[in-house]
């Protein structure tokens, strides 16, 4: 509970860049399920971070962040823009069939968002190619959707 303080906190921190709300928190579902938080750097670059577990692995905890390119209006879906966003993070997670150890290493994600503009909602799928490299190598994927509500 304390790390995820820690991540809002550090999000709160940031003063806003824009005239638009630039810091979002919401949830997401798959892999991990848990909370995410992105901040608005400029209109092109953010960062974001999450935190959850794995429903199908229910000893995998997993805490990430990520800078991320923004390609807004990338593609178009029955007149609906959708962006485009990739990057590159660092995750840490646990794995209690292991013997409870912690694995980190490199991630790099990649996904879709929509934005609405009332409220201030984006809505998105992500999926993040993880290889972890301390204390051994091990690859794994994340897929997860969610929905971040941007207030700040």
């Amino acid at each position: 509970m304390k790390i995820l303080l820690s991540i809002a906190m550090f999000f709160l921190s940031f003063p806003a860049l824009a005239e638009t709300p630039s810091t979002g928190l919401g949830v997401t579902l798959g892999s991990p399920n848990g909370v995410t938080a992105r901040h608005w750097l400029s209109q092109e670059n953010s960062i974001d971070a999450g935190a959850g577990w794995d429903l199908l692995d229910s000893g995998k905890f997993e805490l990430y962040s990520d800078y991320l390119w923004n390609r807004p209006d990338t593609f178009e879906i029955n007149g609906e823009k959708f962006d485009l966003f990739f990057g590159g993070g660092l995750a840490l997670r646990s794995h209690s069939g292991n013997g409870n150890e912690l694995v980190i290493g490199p991630r790099l994600p990649v996904g879709v968002s929509y934005e609405f503009t009332h409220p201030d909602l984006e809505v998105f799928a992500a999926f993040a190619l993880n290889v972890g490299i301390i204390p051994h190598s091990d690859v794994f994927l994340d897929a997860h959707v969610g929905v971040r509500f941007y207030l700040f």
